[in-house]
């Protein structure tokens, strides 16, 4: 009785071991949230601890972060009338939020834009009246995502930014610029920069800062 009980004792640490093992394999972990709460809880950490180089190309995520967001940006999304309402209302089960380790602004970017790729072909209302309302409700998610991760204080890893004459680059930048205890802790800031860029001169900054 003793030996079983000394096995059952070393079955959480056991668990962590074998999920940790997976932790790259983003299809077996989804399996493992399904097995018991043990597993969940050991899974989803990992599943979220850099979801926007998911490698199964599903982007459904981004929907469980904007639940995060204040009831003002709430309203300003769905006067777009493009996000189900009922997105907002969706139980979570866990603070994915905390979770977040690694952020690519890059791949933050591409991945909430293939999003609404995605919300666009599945929705048969007009989307948009013109190019441009596409484009200020692209910049309101993205600028309201990253607002949440600075609110929020994501204790990450790893930051990576790549010069870029993009706005939505540029505006990000401003926005961690203004908000330098959001990169305070990160342990690892990759910053890949053109000299030939504009913008150069601001990565700069932030790195010398």
């Amino acid at each position: 009785m003793s030996d079983s009980n000394t096995f059952l004792g070393d079955l959480p640490e056991l668990s962590y071991e074998i999920i940790n093992y997976l932790k790259n394999d983003f299809s077996t972990l989804y399996s493992c949230i399904l097995v018991n709460r043990l597993w969940c809880r050991l899974a989803i950490p990992l599943l979220w601890k850099n979801p926007f180089s998911n490698p199964t190309r599903n982007y459904s995520f981004i929907e469980i972060y904007l639940n995060n967001l204040n009831d003002d940006f709430k309203t300003k999304l769905n006067e777009y009338e493009i996000i189900n309402i009922s997105l907002f209302s969706k139980n979570i089960m866990f603070n994915y939020l905390k979770f977040l380790r690694y952020l690519n602004i890059e791949k933050f970017i591409s991945s909430v834009e293939q999003w609404l790729a995605d919300v666009a072909s599945i929705n048969t209302k007009s989307l948009y009246n013109s190019e441009q309302d596409f484009k200020d409700f692209r910049s309101l998610v993205l600028m309201s995502l990253f607002k949440i991760f600075i609110e929020n204080e994501v204790n990450l890893d790893t930051l990576e930014i790549k010069t870029s004459s993009t706005n939505y680059n540029s505006d990000i930048l401003e926005l961690i610029l203004k908000n330098q205890n959001f990169i305070h802790n990160v342990k690892n800031l990759k910053l890949h920069i053109d000299d030939n860029n504009d913008c150069a001169n601001n990565y700069t900054s932030l790195y010398l800062s």
